[in-house]
């Protein structure tokens, strides 16, 4: 049964994977861990320790910078910029 539930959200994970940016869909798979806590918190009644909460906060604070920053933009744009410029000049 665990290899079927495990298949199906596989599955599902790629067709959706089609309609998001990349940087987006790395942002839904880092915070996979704090998404099964919070979900087994609500469903099984389970908690989390001192590091466990430590940790998704740092998965948190890491994916929310992530995404205000948006740094790997920057980098591709000046990259962008430079091979623009390279060949502007021939």
């Amino acid at each position: 049964l665990g290899g079927v539930t495990t298949a199906l959200a596989n599955y599902i994970q790629t067709r959706a994977q089609k309609n998001v940016t990349a940087e987006r869909a790395s942002l839904i798979y880092a915070m996979d861990p704090v998404y099964g806590a919070v979900f087994a918190r609500f469903f099984l009644g389970e908690t989390l320790g001192p590091l466990g909460i430590g940790g998704a906060g740092l998965i948190t604070v890491a994916a929310a910078t992530n995404a205000f920053l948006d740094l790997g933009k920057k980098v591709e744009e000046e990259k962008d910029d430079k091979e623009t410029k390279g060949t502007d000049e021939e």
